[in-house]
């Protein structure tokens, strides 16, 4: 159910339409000028806001990556994640992992050379074979959970991905799949509570649970906390590499009413974003925004 709540000048609204696990999101398309000469309309009384940056959608900016996010050396069970867990450091190997079945991780790796080729179906047969082998895999049953997803099955995505939780209380990548599809679903509620909990194992490596942490608070009302935990997303991609951090940043600014602090992230978005649909948007946003601060 889509959430709509009333800031300055703007309507902050989201909307949010799923297809794979990298979703594609309907963008309204620019006016068209036309040769043939439009009637007369009635002057505004006062100028007109430009539409709000968030027609983009924080969760295609922030939940669905199409960016080319570098995987850290982590354990080679966990190197086929999918956007946006594929940059997430992997925990201390645990002897449970050490004692995972050879035909178990054949099966993993089966899967993730599927899930390369876009064969999610197949890339599922041998996810499910993985964990059938080892119940405790919990790398193969958060990768099923992901392309569960990708197939549009929400609860069983969630299932899977709860899997791990129940063995392995502290494996972080199962509480970031969960605030995924509950993000996907728009239940803030939880996303802020799975990402907390993932915060809490280890406040200090990854960007991700701090991009969930913010976009949650932020629908949730909780700007002051939205802005702490987006900045320290930012703070941990230094390199850039995830520059719809700053698009969140932004949405925050706008929901404060601070237009300045909103198109300087948008400013700093524009610098490393490579979609041309969304880098074009934004660019006709920001200057709406500079035309209205008179510049």
């Amino acid at each position: 159910m889509e959430t709509t709540f009333v800031v300055p000048r703007t309507v902050l609204r989201l909307t949010l339409v799923f297809g794979v696990i990298l979703l594609l999101f309907a963008l309204p398309a620019p006016a068209q000028k036309t040769a043939a000469p439009q009637p007369p309309s009635p002057r505004p009384m006062a100028p007109t806001p430009p539409p709000s940056p968030t027609i983009f959608d924080q969760n295609k900016l922030i939940i669905d990556s199409n960016s080319k996010v570098e995987t850290p050396q982590i354990a080679k069970e966990e190197n086929c994640f999918l956007p946006p867990l594929n940059g997430v450091r992997g925990p201390t190997v645990e002897l449970s992992n050490l004692q995972i079945a050879a035909k178990a991780k054949r099966e993993y790796e089966d899967g993730c050379t599927a899930l390369r080729n876009k064969k999610a179906a197949d890339a599922e047969n041998h996810l499910r074979k993985a964990v059938k082998q080892y119940p405790r895999y919990s790398a193969a049953w958060v990768l099923l959970g992901q392309t569960l997803q990708a197939q549009q099955k929400t609860d069983e995505a969630r299932e899977a991905c709860s899997q791990p939780v129940t063995s392995d209380s502290k494996y972080r990548p199962a509480y970031f799949c969960l605030a995924d599809i509950a993000a996907r679903s728009q239940h803030w509620d939880e996303v802020l509570k799975y990402s907390n909990r993932a915060l809490e194992l280890d406040p200090s490596s990854d960007a991700v649970g701090y991009a969930y942490n913010a976009a949650a608070n932020l629908k949730l009302h909780n700007l002051p906390q939205a802005e702490k935990s987006a900045l320290r997303a930012a703070d941990l991609d230094k390199s850039n590499v995830d520059p719809r951090i700053h698009f969140l940043l932004a949405q925050i600014y706008e929901a404060k009413g601070d237009r300045a602090g909103e198109a300087t992230q948008l400013r700093e978005y524009l610098k490393y974003a490579s979609d041309p649909a969304d880098v074009a948007m934004v660019k006709s946003y920001l200057a709406e925004l500079e035309k209205l601060a008179g510049k």
